[in-house]
């Protein structure tokens, strides 16, 4: 068996030899490891070129414009071009397990998977504290009706590129390799990766957490908040994730509640994101507009949903804590009818 590994990385001088350590120090040997520099303009390429002086299987990339859909274009390129059985990505300030890539290949291998995922740890980028710890007690093998059945259970594996092994085979079989977009959005890597599952014959999620990824203030999806067109990325997944459990038939009332839980999520995440970000306060109430002025939203408050689902069950307090997050916005007084406009999208409690 042969894999490849692939990152992107941009001015990532502080974190790339990290990540190309922990690739370089797999206990699976056979693998190529593409790392490409996206025009950065600190330490990154140099760093780069460094390691594939010291180890062959290192293969630096150097482009001359920054543009982050080069990375889904290499890796097309790499797909087609390669006669490597696995392909792997990293992100460039992230890291694997040393046993990541034995474990995978051989579960991949025995349950003859299309798409392998692992569990994963979130870890502070800046204070190294553990912010969230995926992981399953026993791995999980979907094909069939059990990408319906089990979806609450793996589908928080089902997002991001990293912490998985994709097969060539299946991204070269015209099942996988779908067109990507024009534009870059927030969760877009996600929606891409839910694409896969849904051509996947048969998929399974490895227990253990074999990924740690570091969250940093400064990385693509924070800085993404300021732009509308990249907000849309939420809803846009959302729709991505119903259409994807359509497809395999009625959805049940559980996976429906669920889609909701998802719903309300992701809105609390994007609403963070906009209230953190180092924007005027007309800017945030334009954004913020952008993540609750959607009809899904009105029918995610209306939901009478499971209460397993428990930020569902907290939804008044989430409201609640908006509205005082926003009534904290500095000179908030200037902007009634923006500020009506929001409230109104609330009124549903």
């Amino acid at each position: 068996m042969k894999v490849i590994f692939f990152t992107m990385a941009y001015n990532a001088q502080a974190t790339v030899g990290r990540t190309i350590e922990s690739i370089l120090n797999q206990t699976f040997y056979n693998f190529e490891y593409y790392v490409l520099d996206n025009a950065s303009t600190d330490n990154t390429k140099e760093i780069i070129f460094e390691y594939s002086e010291k180890d062959e299987r290192v293969i630096p990339i150097h482009v001359n414009k920054n543009d982050t859909l080069n990375g889904s274009a290499f890796l097309y390129t790499l797909i087609y071009a390669t006669n490597a059985d696995y392909i792997v990505w990293c992100d460039a300030d992230d890291t694997y397990t040393p046993d990541f890539l034995e474990k995978m290949v051989d579960f991949a291998e025995e349950n003859q998977l299309d798409i392998a995922a692992c569990g994963y740890d979130t870890i502070d980028g800046l204070t190294g504290e553990l912010i969230k710890h995926r992981a399953l007690e026993n791995n999980l093998i979907l094909y069939d009706n059990l990408f319906k059945e089990e979806f609450i259970q793996y589908r928080g594996f089902a997002l991001h590129m990293w912490g998985k092994l994709y097969s060539i085979p299946f991204l070269k079989g015209g099942r996988g390799c779908a067109g990507t977009s024009k534009e870059e959005k927030i969760c877009s890597d996600s929606a891409w990766v839910l694409g896969l599952f849904k051509k996947a014959k048969r998929a399974g999620v490895y227990g253990l957490a074999m990924y740690q990824h570091y969250r940093y203030p400064y990385s693509l999806s924070c800085t993404l908040v300021e732009e509308k067109a990249g907000m849309s990325g939420y809803q846009d997944l959302w729709i991505a994730t119903k259409e994807y459990l359509e497809s395999y038939g009625p959805v049940s009332k559980l996976n429906e509640d669920f889609l909701y839980a998802i719903y309300l999520s992701f809105m609390d995440e994007a609403s963070g994101k906009v209230f953190a970000a180092e924007l005027d306060t007309e800017k945030k109430l334009e954004l913020l507009e952008v993540v609750f002025g959607n009809p899904v939203w009105t029918d995610t408050l209306k939901r009478e949903a499971d209460p397993m689902f428990r930020n569902l069950t907290l939804r008044k307090k989430f409201v609640s804590d908006i509205k005082e997050k926003i009534m904290s916005l500095p000179q908030i007084e200037k902007y009634p009818m923006e500020q009506q406009r929001l409230f109104s999208y609330f009124k549903i409690l």
